[in-house]
Formats: C-alpha cells, structure tokens, sequence
C-alpha cells in the first residue's frame, strides 16, 4: 500500500495545532496565573513560547524557527516525561507522544 503524499502537509499542521492544543490544556492556567515565585510558571512560559514558535516556524519559509522550538519541546518533554515516570502510564505516554512529534520537527523541520 503506497503512502498518501499529498497529505503531508496537512499532518503537519494538524500536529503543530495538537502541540499547541496539549499546550493550553496543561499550561496555559499557570501561565496566566503569573506566580513568578512558583517554578511551574517558567516550565509553562517555556511550554507556550516554544509552541508559539513551533506555530509560526510553520509560515516560514526557513527551518531555524521550526527546529529550535521543536528541539527546546523535546528537551522538556523528555524531562517531563522522566520527572512523571511511574510506570507506563497516560501522563507518561502522552509525555512521549509530545516528544516524539518534537523529534518529527527536529529532525525534518518545515518539510
């Protein structure tokens, strides 16, 4: 069976919007929140920053965008998923899942 091509661009997307979508959903109540005195604060502002460039880097014609962003959500997705390990678990997987698109990123940036 031959892959569908022709969708590529469209997957894409749809992961950069579901990056973005596990984003708001972990991260954006503490990032609003503003409680510089709370370190979940800088891991949520890092988290929104780096999807928002994630996001963007999609318009641009250049990879540096895409790829920075993407490599900064791996690293913290793999720290997140090392910090939340307790077996194989949903928080563990999805933890993954995040990383493994970042990788997707990193390794073929805008394509």
């Amino acid at each position: 069976m031959n892959p569908w091509k022709s969708l590529t661009g469209l997957a894409n997307w749809i992961m950069r919007i579901a990056i973005m979508l596990m984003i708001f959903a972990w991260f954006f109540q503490s990032f609003m929140n503003f409680n510089m005195n709370n370190p979940g604060f800088y891991m949520a502002t890092a988290f929104v920053v780096l999807g928002i460039m994630l996001f963007v880097g999609g318009f641009l014609s250049k990879h540096s965008l895409t790829v920075l962003a993407a490599l900064g959500l791996l690293v913290l997705s793999a720290l997140q998923a090392y910090w939340s390990f307790n077996g194989i678990t949903g928080v563990f997987a999805q933890w993954l899942l995040m990383g493994s698109v970042s990788l997707y990123f990193v390794t073929n940036g805008n394509k």
